[in-house]
């Protein structure tokens, strides 16, 4: 569900960050702490191509609904002669009533190109209660020019270990377009369009800003995404249709050239599945950190 490369400062994701999992995959943003390093940087510093990303989240509800918690920690090994970048995760998240699920994670990021970066990934949660019990995303990144690249990315979850009547799982696509204002400094927008057990669908838009020309190399991020996404039922093997809005802000602060610190907020309204009124309104706080070693 996502990544990208150029020596103009495409970036690198590290991680499928620990909000992404509130639902079944939609989110205005991604902590940029925990998903994004520059290629430039992975490569001068090939005596240390080790990258750890641990994180926490705390996801907070109304209506008296408990709340969540998730632990991940994901390593990545760059190999700088060959332009690859490889990746384990393992995201740990405690939902109630439903349960306490465990993901394990693989992915890779190949840089044939300076202006392409083609990716993918496998995760596989054993005995899932409520996460997709095997989740498949492929896609690239084309940098056009200077200022404009091109995304898409393709996803596949299978929900087969308490749902083994969604013969089709849930399928999405997700093009995109990035805009490069400085090197560091952009906006990218996606649509997403999505296929629920290979009958209903659904569209969601998002929006995010990436400012990292501020002052000690630091990193803001602004979201804002707006659609329809499947959306688990508390305690029930089911799933509905229903608009949401997501806002974020993410923070990335390096402490020295090996180190980061990331903390960032989201906030989620949810309406009805027949869109109208509230169901319910989510608050999720994330903290984590980037060290290369």
């Amino acid at each position: 569900m996502r990544i990208n490369l150029t020596k103009l400062t495409c970036l690198i994701p590290l991680t499928l960050v620990a909000i992404l999992e509130a639902n079944y995959g939609q989110s205005a943003t991604i902590a940029p702490g925990a998903e994004e390093i520059p290629l430039e940087e992975a490569a001068s510093e090939q005596d240390k191509p080790w990258t750890l990303v641990p994180s926490f989240s705390w996801s907070f509800f109304n209506k008296g609904r408990d709340s969540w918690q998730e632990e991940s920690v994901d390593l990545y090994y760059y190999l700088a002669a060959q332009k690859l970048l490889l990746g384990v995760s393992v995201d740990a998240m405690h939902r109630p009533p439903n349960g306490y699920d465990i993901a394990y994670g693989f992915n890779a990021s190949w840089y044939p190109s300076d202006e392409l970066e083609l990716h993918g990934g496998i995760e596989v949660t054993p005995d899932a209660d409520f996460l997709p019990s095997e989740r498949y995303s492929a896609g690239l990144q084309y940098r056009l020019n200077q200022r404009i690249g091109l995304l898409f990315d393709v996803e596949h979850m299978e929900f087969s270990s308490y749902a083994p009547d969604w013969d089709h799982g849930i399928t999405q696509i997700s093009p995109g377009l990035s805009y490069w204002f400085t090197d560091k400094t952009y906006v990218t927008l996606r649509y997403t369009h999505g296929w629920i057990h290979g009958e209903e669908r659904y569209d969601y838009y998002s929006a995010a800003v990436n400012f990292g020309d501020l002052p000690y190399d630091a990193q803001l991020t602004l979201g804002l995404a707006y659609g329809t996404d499947p959306d688990f039922e508390f305690g029930t093997l089911g799933t509905t249709l229903s608009n949401a809005y997501t806002f974020s802000i993410f923070y990335k602060q390096p402490i020295n050239p090996d180190l980061s610190i990331f903390a960032g907020l989201e906030y989620l309204y949810r309406l009805r599945p027949d869109n109208d009124k509230e169901l319910y309104q989510m608050w999720i706080p994330t903290i984590g950190l980037s060290w290369k070693f």
